[in-house]
């Protein structure tokens, strides 16, 4: 059986070597990034919006004189691997493909428990580490969905961004402490077709 830590590094490390090669391409043609700038109104606040409240990040953003514009990054290209079942301290959880980016997380517990261990989780994720320099890449996620309830399930849409895969596993652990019982990483439903990479 493949190792859920091996798996999810293999899905961020596939993306964030694309994302890279992007930003590396985008510099020799002569631009000027921000790289995953923090969403912040005039004031430099962090903007929140949302039911849970929470913040954003774009992918990049190209500087333009006094000003910068923000931009999306899309990978071209996404990781094709088996879907796998993990089980652990009363949780199972299901990894199908996915892009790291565009992640669909359905989360079967109760509701308000689920959502406010979203929030939590999110909010450290979505903060860069200490060590990090301004050019280089975050380790952030970037974008969290309000959940979409359906009975007992919560779905949410995520753009992980350029988080550490350590990172991933701590919301499986908060989701557990949270009471859910089973956890399915996926693509949206309107996205599952596309370009595979073996």
């Amino acid at each position: 059986m493949t190792d859920l830590n091996d798996l999810l590094t293999h899905v961020r490390n596939h993306y964030v070597d694309m994302f890279e090669a992007a930003l590396a391409e985008l510099r020799e043609k002569g631009h000027t990034l921000i790289v995953e700038p923090p969403v912040v109104d005039e004031a430099g606040q962090l903007v929140r919006e949302g039911a849970l409240n929470l913040g954003a990040r774009y992918d990049l953003a190209l500087v333009e004189g006094e000003g910068a514009t923000p931009s999306a990054f899309s990978p071209s290209k996404m990781l094709n691997f088996t879907a796998e079942a993990f089980h652990g301290a009363g949780l199972d959880i299901v990894i199908a493909p996915f892009q790291w980016d565009n992640v669909r997380i359905a989360i079967d517990g109760e509701p308000q428990a689920i959502a406010a261990a979203l929030a939590a989780w999110f909010e450290g994720a979505l903060s860069a580490p200490n060590d990090i320099a301004e050019g280089g890449i975050q380790r952030a996620a970037h974008f969290l969905s309000e959940p979409d309830v359906e009975g007992r399930t919560s779905i949410v849409q995520a753009d992980l961004g350029t988080v550490d895969t350590h990172i991933v596993m701590a919301l499986f652990d908060a989701l557990r402490l949270a009471g859910a019982s089973r956890v399915e990483l996926g693509l949206p439903d309107s996205d599952e077709e596309g370009s595979y990479e073996e």
